[in-house]
């Protein structure tokens, strides 16, 4: 006669600090949901060695306990058909932002193309801020290039790094952006839509947590 097969005990940890749910398969697909600066981790657990094995791993990870509880049968039939909530990953997410920033600058390039006398306003910024043209050209070409250097870095650079690169780097390119400041309608609309992303970046950046990174 074959011995009944339970199944596995639901627990529900909650520590202090924030988890991405990109970690579930790091701890055992438990679901994992970030409030308030607390983290909870639920599902099942196989047996009290995994339970212990899942508490080393907060403990690697620097990361209070607050509480462990075991999820009454009730209640877990309750949460069955809870779905978690998915974060975009803050790598991603800012990479995503510099393609978007990159694109817009081209495009306004593109445009610029099509002004009446641009080639004349070229010359007279060149006189007034006693550079070349082609120093002027070469300017934009390395802003420009910075933008698309920026989508490959913020999925690479570690943490640390990471985060203080996009904050510099952002507030750079929307000094630059104003600085070359044009009155044509769309210049100011595309330079606003660049703002608007170089803002999030920094926002983002400056609010990621090393913990996410790990």
């Amino acid at each position: 006669m074959k011995p009944t097969q339970t199944d596995p005990t639901c627990y529900e940890i909650r520590v202090v600090g924030s988890l991405p749910p990109q970690w579930m398969d790091w701890f055992d697909g438990l679901v994992i949901n970030t409030e308030n600066g607390e983290t909870l981790l639920r599902g099942p657990v196989a047996d009290q060695a995994a339970l212990f094995g899942l508490l080393k791993k907060i403990r690697d990870l620097g990361l209070p306990l607050v509480s462990v509880r075991q999820i009454p049968s009730q209640e877990k039939k309750m949460n069955t058909n809870v779905i978690p909530a998915k974060k975009i990953d803050t790598k991603v997410l800012l990479s995503t932002l510099w393609i978007v920033v990159m694109i817009n600058m081209a495009y306004a390039d593109i445009l610029g193309l099509f002004i009446p006398g641009a080639l004349e306003e070229v010359a007279k910024t060149s006189v007034s801020t006693g550079t070349t043209i082609p120093q002027l050209m070469l300017g934009g070409a390395i802003m420009g290039e910075l933008a698309i250097v920026m989508i490959i870095l913020s999925r690479v650079l570690k943490y640390g790094i990471n985060r203080w690169v996009n904050i510099v780097v952002g507030i750079f390119t929307i000094a630059y952006i104003w600085g070359g400041m044009s009155s044509y309608p769309h210049y100011i609309f595309i330079a606003t839509v660049e703002t608007l992303c170089l803002l999030l970046i920094i926002w983002f950046a400056w609010k990621w947590r090393n913990v996410e990174a790990r």
